[in-house]
């Protein structure tokens, strides 16, 4: 088993790659007035390949 330290460092790594190689986005909705939104979402098998196809086409669309 690692011990703190060793844990420490991936930790640390893990930390600095996902901020060189990622960008993150936080969305919201309201669960009374946006409840149909919540629940199309929940409904998918991926949001997040969801999400990305639906901007990838609409990028295209609009280019």
């Amino acid at each position: 088993m690692a011990n703190k330290t060793q844990y420490k460092h991936k930790l640390q790594y893990n930390n600095m790659y996902n901020r060189n190689n990622y960008r993150s986005f936080s969305v919201r909705f309201n669960n009374n007035s946006e409840k149909n939104i919540i629940e199309w979402l929940e409904n998918q098998d991926s949001v997040k390949s969801y999400l990305t196809r639906l901007i990838s086409e609409d990028m295209a669309k609009n280019q």
